[in-house]
Parts: structure tokens; sequence; C-alpha cells
């Protein structure tokens, strides 16, 4: 793919703010297990205005890396660290939000934490949502805070994503009231479209039906959009069907009313977070702050292949959409969520750890809807940051990525690193040496095989050895000289092999139990 521009030189015009020019807002939205190919910026059927209107006035960048689970990417974002480390030693490094607070920002946190501790130790004015991993998207968790204290005040109307999108317009309103001038920091973690599978009912009934197509013709569909885009290159050809995933012209009418709900209430949460951004962008409109708004669009990680739950839930008559269900999305549409890559959620595959992500600075901007594949990682945002407004930048393994700006050539000095469980990689400019499930490396040409189809391992040992020696020393620097013992998915109540190639676990999709159906209808 012909890159455009440096995104940099249409975001972020200087590494040094001019005395006399106000430093700018920062607003992070990060998605929670939301696949690359999701909105429609970036191939998806999903109505996301504010996402494309986003992506329209910025920069898309097609690989940007995340660390393919929720707490390390969370815990690389804040630390600008590799996620051992980071993890490891949170609660003793200095967090992006500190060194803001540092630089006279106000900052906020509203919705999920998934780390240690409160964020109000952490360089946090503010904090509304919940410290764990998930909550019900209707009735909350015990873990809820407002600030300091725990929230309960969950009423008929309640609902995440709309909730998070509420409580960041008032952090900026109430802000700008007390104090214009003051640069805002803004983290929106929302939880969609992380399971609990739930969503309002209108939002469900808008998409009941659409998706009896199945997985693969949503897959093939928007990779073709991909291609028009230009979001990938005409000459790329879809990786083939997971071993581990049935055909869905073998499921029973059944299966496919189920999964059908299933996507469509997923979808649901993915098109009411975007219209909550879509609010928030409006509020900094309506303050005059929009065009000095910096708004870095991510997720966390790919969309979640599992759904350990389904049976229990249906035992109880709880659908997709129900409050006090969880339901996840399965196999089936984690693979057409994340297309054109391979792998899901936990894999350091690309499907595990690709996001779409959209950097947008409109007052700063020289040219509009790039779309760029420099590799850039999670762990490289908080030094990017720091560096955009002159605050030093020291003990972080994330390079900062603002040379961009004048280099459409720039690439990462190092290389990147990444595991979980019994997933690992390593990824230079040119290689790509990956494993999942414990099954052994496997080697892809980065450049020429970016879909990793092709293994190499056989055709280049040495190579193959020079990289995992790397990635072994990497992993030891990270963990007191300690050598690698992966947490296998087999050991797991909650996770399974996932692997494409022969080594994941069959997908066996539920069915809609007779007489459910009718609540929730195809019209």
């Amino acid at each position: 793919m012909k890159l455009s521009a440096p995104f940099i030189a249409a975001i972020l015009t200087s590494a040094v703010i001019a005395a006399a020019e106000p430093k700018p807002d920062i607003l992070v939205i990060l998605a929670d297990d939301m696949g690359f190919s999701d909105p429609a910026c970036f191939g998806g059927e999903l109505a996301t205005p504010s996402l494309d209107r986003l992506a329209a006035q910025g920069t898309r960048l097609t690989h940007f890396y995340n660390g393919g689970m929720c707490v390390v990417s969370r815990a690389s974002l804040l630390t600008g660290q590799w996620w051992p480390r980071g993890l490891e030693n949170f609660k003793k490094s200095k967090l992006l939000p500190e060194r803001l607070k540092g630089a006279g920002y106000r900052n906020a946190l509203i919705g999920k934490w998934h780390l240690a501790g409160n964020p109000m130790d952490r360089g946090f004015d503010h904090f509304f949502g919940f410290l764990g991993g998930f909550a019900d998207h209707y009735k909350g968790s015990a873990d809820y805070r407002l600030d300091r204290q725990p929230f309960k005040d969950f009423g008929e109307d309640y609902y995440s994503s709309d909730a998070f999108a509420d409580r960041a317009i008032n952090f900026i309103r109430s802000s700008k009231r007390a104090n214009p001038e003051q640069p805002l920091f803004i983290y929106l973690s929302f939880q969609a479209p992380h399971n609990p599978l739930q969503a309002p009912e209108a939002d469900i009934r808008r998409h009941r039906g659409k998706y009896l197509k199945g997985w693969q013709v949503t897959r093939e569909a928007r990779f073709k959009r991909q291609q028009e885009m230009g979001i990938i290159s005409s000459e790329r050809r879809l990786p083939s069907y997971p071993e581990n995933l049935p055909a869905w012209e073998s499921l029973t009418p059944a299966q496919r009313d189920l999964e059908d709900l299933r996507m469509a209430t997923y979808a649901a949460m993915v098109e009411r977070m975007d219209h909550g951004i879509g609010r928030v962008i409006k509020t900094l409109e309506s303050h005059g702050r929009a065009d000095n708004t910096l708004i870095v669009f991510l997720s966390d990680n790919g969309a979640d292949s599992f759904s350990v739950v389904d049976q229990a839930m249906l035992q109880r008559k709880l659908l997709p959409g129900d409050p006090g269900s969880n339901f996840q999305p399965g196999t089936g549409w984690a693979y057409a969520s994340v297309t054109p890559w391979r792998l899901y959620k936990i894999s350091q595959h690309a499907g595990g750890i690709t996001t779409g992500a959209i950097i947008r600075w409109p007052g700063k901007a020289t040219a509009k809807s790039q779309i760029l594949a420099n590799s850039v990682h999670i762990a490289d945002l908080a030094p990017t940051l720091l560096d955009l407004i002159n605050v030093e930048s020291d003990g972080f393994d994330g390079e900062s990525f603002l040379p961009l700006r004048t280099d459409s050539n720039w690439n990462r000095e190092g290389p990147m690193f990444f595991q979980y469980m019994d997933n690992r990689a390593i990824r230079t400019g040119d290689w790509t040496l990956v494993e999942a499930d414990g099954s052994g490396w496997e080697l892809y040409d980065a450049r020429k095989d970016p879909m990793e189809t092709e293994n190499l391992v056989a055709q280049k040992p040495e190579l193959t050895q020079q990289l995992a020696a790397q990635w072994n020393d990497w992993w030891r620097s990270q963990n007191q000289g300690k050598t690698y013992k992966p947490t296998t998915t087999k050991d797991s109540p909650h996770y399974k092999p996932q692997g494409d190639r022969g080594t994941g676990t069959l997908y066996k999709p539920s069915a809609m139990p007779a007489g459910l159906s009718e609540r929730l209808p195809i019209e």
C-alpha cells in the first residue's frame, strides 16, 4: 500500500509547542474487545458516523499494535512499558496522567480501569467507572466508583456507554467553567463491546436478521470494502478458512438464529458507543476546544472468540442483550470482526493485537483522511504524547513516533515484543515470529505476507533461531532472568486453544431454545 504523507505532519506540527500557544486537550478513547474491521471507516457494515468523521478529518493507522488482552494493553498504554515489566512495576511506575498532571493538565478516567489500586491515586483528578475487568452494562458491579466512593445509583435507564459519555461531557463542562485555559486529559475507556453482550432492545432490533448471511460472507464483504478504501492492498488475499470454525451452511436454523442475535447485539453495542463519542466531541466543539484537542481512538485487543457460558445463560432463559446475561461474540463473529487478520483476543497473531487506530487534531492538520501502515505499539503512545508537549519521557520501553511528522520512512528502532499465556511474538520491520497455543514458532515475511498465511520456519531455520533467541532474551530481561514457562490455555476454565491451523478447539455454536426467539424475532 502506498503511504501518504506522514501522519504526524497531518496532526502534530512541532515537538515543542510555543509558550504562547495553549497546550492541547488530549482525549484517548479506548474500545474494549473491538475488532479491527468493525467501524465503517475500517470496512465494517456498522453505522459509525462519529468514528468515520474522525477518520475523515485525521489519520487511520492500519498497523497499530496492542497487547492482545485488556490488562496487558492498559498497562502498556499508561506506563509506556512492555507489559510484563509495566504490570509488575505498575505501582512504582510514573504513569502518563501523573506526568501530564505535572505539566498542568487536569485528568479524568471515565470507564474501565482493570489495573491495581484506584486511579485517583495515579494522577487522575476524577474517576467514574469500575475497577475490574467487566461489569453488567445495565446493572453495573460492586467495584463501580465515583472518585473514591462506591457508586450504586444505577437507575432503570442506566447503560454503560451512555453513562460514560455523559460523565465525560460533565467533566469537560465543569472543568472549562472552573478554569477555561487549563488543558484536559480524558481517558474515555468504554466497556463496549466487551461481554456481556448487552444493548438496548430497539438498537438490537435494527440489526436483527442482517447476519443470517453468516460470518464468511460478512468477512468477505468487509475485506472488499477495505481494499476499495485502501486499508488493504488490492494484491492481498484473505487467509484460508479456520479449521476450528464450522461452515455457516452446516448450522441448524436454531443455531443461525442465535448467532444472528449474538452479532446483532454486538453491532448495536459498537453503534451506541459511537453515538456517545459523537456527543463528547460535540461538547468539545461547543466550548471552542475541538480544534485544539488531540483525539486518539483505538481498541485494547481484537475480538473475543469465546462463548463459555452460553448454556448456563440459555438454561436461565436469558438471551444476548438481556440484563443479567453474559454472552460473548464467539469464534464465528470474532473471525468476521478481525478482518483481514488471523486469530483473536489473547492470540499474538495479527487479529489479536492489531487495532484500527485513528488520530485526529484538526487545528494542526495539513492533510485529511490519511491511511498509514507504519508500525506503532500501544507502549509508544505515552512517550509520543509527552514528546508532543515537550515533557521529559524517560524510563519508557515505547518509542515516540513524533518523528513521522518529517520522515515518512520512520520506523521504530527496536522490534516489538508480545506475550500472553501460551501465545507470543516478536515483530520487526521485515519479519514476524509468532506462536499460538504453545504449538511452536511460525515465521512470516511481514512485508510480503502481512496476513500470516505462509509459514517459513522450515525454509529459514537460522532466522527463526535468531528471532527466537531475541525474544527469549527480552523475556528474561522482563522477568528477572527467568526462563519462559507459559500458562497454557488448555488449563484455563475461560480460554481454550484458538489456533486456526489444527490446534484450536472446535467452535460449537449454541442453538436458540424453542420458545425464546419470539422475544426478539427476525422480522
